[in-house]
């Protein structure tokens, strides 16, 4: 009776163990620091398409042309697939939207909403609130990690307006 008991609590330690070691990652643990930095572009990525919907709506002289928006609504019809978002892809599509498909004055336009949105993410990130945890988590563990279409998350709504959005304004 007491072996079944061991081996069956053997069994439980040995199906619970590798769950308990993720759920107890801490953020100072190297492996999530460094995919923090990894994944950043991850999130610039996302947050660029926010970027685009506030110059759309803020900043007409700057609109996207039809041609523009043809191009970003295949990349977001994209990213609305994959599950995994890995940097180098990321940094790929992000280089190419900056440096390809907007002009100079967009790309100035969009630099200084990022500089105005990353002083105010520094100033909540002082006052304890942070983003990605689970996502970085996910992506240590090799699981999902798509930031950019999660609804939960600001990131996410943002895409899923500005998807919205251009998906309306190719209609007409």
């Amino acid at each position: 009776m007491k072996i079944k008991r061991t081996i069956f609590a053997a069994a439980i330690l040995l199906l619970v163990l590798p769950f308990a070691a993720v759920a107890q990652t801490s953020p100072d643990d190297p492996a999530i620091m460094e995919a923090k930095e990894k994944t950043a572009v991850v999130f610039d990525l996302g947050r660029f398409f926010g970027y685009l919907n506030t110059m759309e709506k803020e900043t007409p002289e700057l609109a996207l042309s039809i041609s523009q928006l043809e191009q970003i609504y295949e990349i977001m019809e994209e990213l609305n697939t994959i599950d995994r978002v890995e940097a180098d892809y990321a940094e790929k599509l992000l280089v190419s939207l900056e440096d390809d498909l907007l002009t100079p004055d967009q790309l100035m336009q969009v630099d200084q909403l990022a500089i105005a949105k990353a002083e105010a993410r520094t100033t909540s990130a002082s006052t304890g609130t942070g983003t990605g945890g689970g996502q970085i988590t996910s992506y240590v563990a090799g699981g999902a990690f798509n930031p950019i279409k999660d609804p939960a998350k600001t990131i996410g709504q943002d895409f899923a307006t500005f998807f919205e959005y251009v998906a309306k304004k190719l209609r007409n």
